[in-house]
């Protein structure tokens, strides 16, 4: 986890949700929303609102292997993030 995440001035659930994608890339667990729906307390409005908010600073970006296979999200170097 790159502790910079915290001067991009996020939304809490935006940073919590930062850090448990590291956390389950580096667990070796890949990082779909169903994994990250059973391990984030917040609802799914407030999940993708986070997500969203993730995806359009570069914090992550999402792989789409295709076929039947879901959407997983990564965490990206912080030289790839937009600061504000």
């Amino acid at each position: 986890m790159d502790t910079q995440i915290f001067n991009l001035k996020l939304s809490v659930y935006a940073t919590s949700l930062y850090i448990l994608l590291t956390e389950l890339a580096a667990s070796g667990v890949r990082p779909t929303r169903e994994e990250i729906a059973g391990r984030f307390a917040a609802g799914r409005e407030d999940t993708d609102i986070a997500l969203q908010d993730l995806l359009v600073r570069r914090v992550i970006y999402a792989s789409d292997p295709g076929g039947d296979v879901p959407l997983s999200y990564h965490p990206n170097p912080a030289s790839l993030w937009i600061l504000p």
